[in-house]
This record gives C-alpha cells, structure tokens and sequence, in this order.
C-alpha cells in the first residue's frame, strides 16, 4: 500500500512539473535583439550653471558584447510642460567613449539657450554590422526598471547647481524613463 501511495505521488508530482514548463510561443513580449546592449557608467551626473565651459553630464559608454558599431544618441529638452523634438546629439562609432555633453553641445543641437533648472532627455539607438538595431524597447523589462543595470537607451540630466545640497546630488537619480 505504501509503495502504491508513493508511486502516485511521484506519478502526479511529474506530471505537475511537466505542466509549469514555459511555453514561448505565448510570451507577449517582443523579440529580443541579443547582443546589442550599450552601458553608461555615468560619472558626472549634472551640468553645473556656475561653470558652463568645463562642467558636463556623461560617462563611459561601453559595448559589452562588441557588437554594435553604431551607436545614436539623440536629446530633447523639457520643463514640465512645454517640450522639444528630439535631435541627433551624436554618433559614437568606437567604444569604450568617454561620452561628456556639455551646456553648448545642447545649445547648438537645440538651437536653444541652457539655463539652470533646465532638464535634458536622451534615448539612443544601436546597430550592429548587419543592421539591425536596438533600443530602449529592445531591454527586458527587468533591465529597464533597474539603474543598477546602467543601460545606455533611456536617461537624463538637469543643469542645477548641487554645491549647497551635496544629499541632493546623490539621490539625483539619471537612469529615469522620461
């Protein structure tokens, strides 16, 4: 009798499991573009208003996997309610890139003056040799949602002077979905 239960169990057990298996054909989420990852180790993460000749948002823009070969970085300004179009910032072809935005790369991409409290919007695209490209829609969903993955598609800086409010500037978080 024992040995019946047991047998049961293990029967029902297998069949269980067999039945929480993944099918893919049913996930809705769009196909994947492997490999095509950029990462932005962002070291500076505002553009001081006291120094607009040598202050600048950016970071080291890396290409983990070494495929892409083209990569796009475009900016839109905001102020709460009024927006730009996006603009063709740059076009990074070789990696690691020391990627710095100053306040007069953004005027004359924007073809308007930077103030302080303005606040800038970038996403990017990347291709790899074959064409095919990347964006921010491209990441999982758990790479979009987390800054600790530094993703490379989607942030954003604000021209503020931080020198009064150093806490302020810690919690000033770049890797946003504008």
């Amino acid at each position: 009798m024992k040995k019946s239960v047991f047998l049961l169990f293990l029967l029902i057990s297998a069949f269980t499991f067999q039945s929480c298996e993944k099918d893919e054909s049913l996930d809705p989420r769009a196909q994947l573009i492997p490999g095509l990852y950029a990462r932005l180790d962002i070291t500076s993460k505002v553009i001081n208003p006291t120094d607009f000749t040598n202050s600048y948002f950016g970071g080291i823009l890396t290409n983990p996997s070494g495929k892409i070969v083209k990569y796009n970085l475009y900016v839109r300004k905001s102020d709460g309610t009024n927006s730009t179009n996006s603009i063709l910032l740059k076009s990074i072809t070789t990696f690691p890139y020391d990627l710095k935005v100053y306040a007069a790369d953004l005027q004359s991409a924007l073809n308007l003056p930077v103030e302080n409290g303005n606040n800038f919007f970038f996403w990017a695209e990347s291709f790899d040799k074959d064409g095919n490209r990347a964006d921010y829609y491209s990441l999982s969903s758990t790479v979009q949602g987390a800054p600790g993955m530094k993703q490379a598609y989607r942030f954003s800086t604000t021209v503020y002077d931080f020198s009064s409010d150093p806490v302020g500037y810690q919690q000033f978080e770049n890797y946003i979905n504008p």
